[in-house]
């Protein structure tokens, strides 16, 4: 990450430590569970305040995403193996009791 492009340390100090947030709740799996649901909300304001919003379709499309793209799970999964699949739960199963 440069130091030059601003506002990057922030957003990605945000994400490192939701997505670690995740990923310690991979073990429990319970992707449906208040604690996974607590940071699904936490994600939606992340993902809304850093890419120009984050409306619930976004967020089915993004939870898709992390359970069947490669390239999601590569980077989800080095902080813990499964957290991209455990996510895709966490949000599709947020979404359905919205």
């Amino acid at each position: 990450m440069s130091d030059n492009y601003v506002g990057a340390q922030d957003e990605q100090q945000e994400q490192d430590r939701l997505i670690q947030s995740f990923a310690q709740l991979v073990a429990a799996d319970e992707p449906e569970g208040s604690a996974a649901h607590e940071l699904v909300k936490q994600w939606q304001a992340h993902i809304a305040r850093y890419h120009d919003g984050c409306d619930d379709e976004k967020l089915r499309r993004m939870g898709t995403l992390y359970g069947a793209d490669d390239r999601f799970a590569e980077m989800l999964d080095s902080y813990t193996p499964g957290t991209a699949h455990y996510m895709g739960n966490a949000i599709l199963s947020y979404l359905d009791r919205k």
